[in-house]
């Protein structure tokens, strides 16, 4: 009989305690709701470099005076990740007023060379010029299809000859960084054969249309070959569209 009762003495009192912790909270929504502590005044963006703090938070400004509990997270993310250079954006509620983003900005890895410029990302989505182009050191695309309906801003591009080469590029960017970072230009000539025009002196290095990335890494053990007693940049052209071999033409 004793223990009955214990237990349901401990049973009143944990009931009451959660009754009192569900008052409590409800009291605070409340008072909040009614002093307006918990309404939206303030906005914090982080991890934006290339688009302006100011521009991703001008989109959340109807929502300033709206209640935090009211705002959807996601809807705010999908809203902000319509932006073209916006990978990923995380919504989060700091109490009792503010709306904390973290942005995940595309970052641009080759320009297209037609007018006006576009960037791309690896993804191959288009990003549209910020007036900020020359503030990258990063390969043109050149020789390539112009309609413009092929390059939907923060789509990828629905050219497929891009995106072939967007994913070469990519592939260069992981394996041979060092390569990318010394391509001024990807392109087609006139026989459809992918060219890369390296930054130095230039040095023009033809690769074909068959089997481009093998190309590529004859290229890479090439360029190690020479073991710091050359450079690529002796050549003034370098063509590998023939199996297993590089003819080279030094530079006068």
């Amino acid at each position: 009989m004793k223990r009955k009762k214990k237990n349901k003495i401990e049973l009143i009192i944990c009931s009451s305690i959660s009754l009192i912790i569900m008052l409590l909270i409800y009291v605070s929504f409340s008072w909040s709701s009614y002093t307006k502590l918990s309404q939206l005044k303030e906005i914090r963006i982080s991890g934006s470099s290339i688009i302006s703090d100011k521009e991703y938070s001008s989109k959340l400004e109807p929502l300033k005076g709206v209640e935090l509990e009211e705002i959807n997270l996601r809807e705010v993310s999908i809203l902000l990740e319509s932006h073209p250079y916006v990978k990923a954006a995380r919504v989060s509620r700091q109490y009792p007023s503010t709306l904390s983003v973290e942005i995940v900005e595309r970052q641009p890895v080759a320009m297209l060379n037609i007018d006006p410029i576009l960037m791309l990302d690896r993804d191959g989505i288009i990003l549209p010029d910020q007036g900020k182009a020359d503030d990258y050191i990063i390969p043109f695309l050149s020789g390539f299809n112009p309609a413009k309906e092929l390059y939907p801003a923060g789509q990828q591009t629905i050219s497929v000859k891009v995106q072939e080469t967007m994913e070469l590029i990519t592939r260069i960017v992981d394996t041979y960084p060092s390569l990318y970072g010394n391509i001024s230009e990807v392109t087609l000539n006139a026989n459809d054969e992918y060219v890369i025009i390296l930054a130095d002196y230039p040095t023009k290095v033809i690769l074909g249309n068959i089997d481009i990335w093998s190309k590529i890494e004859i290229l890479g053990k090439f360029k190690n070959s020479l073991r710091n007693k050359r450079q690529l940049s002796d050549y003034n052209y370098l063509d590998l569209r023939y199996t297993n071999q590089v003819i080279a033409k030094e530079r006068v």
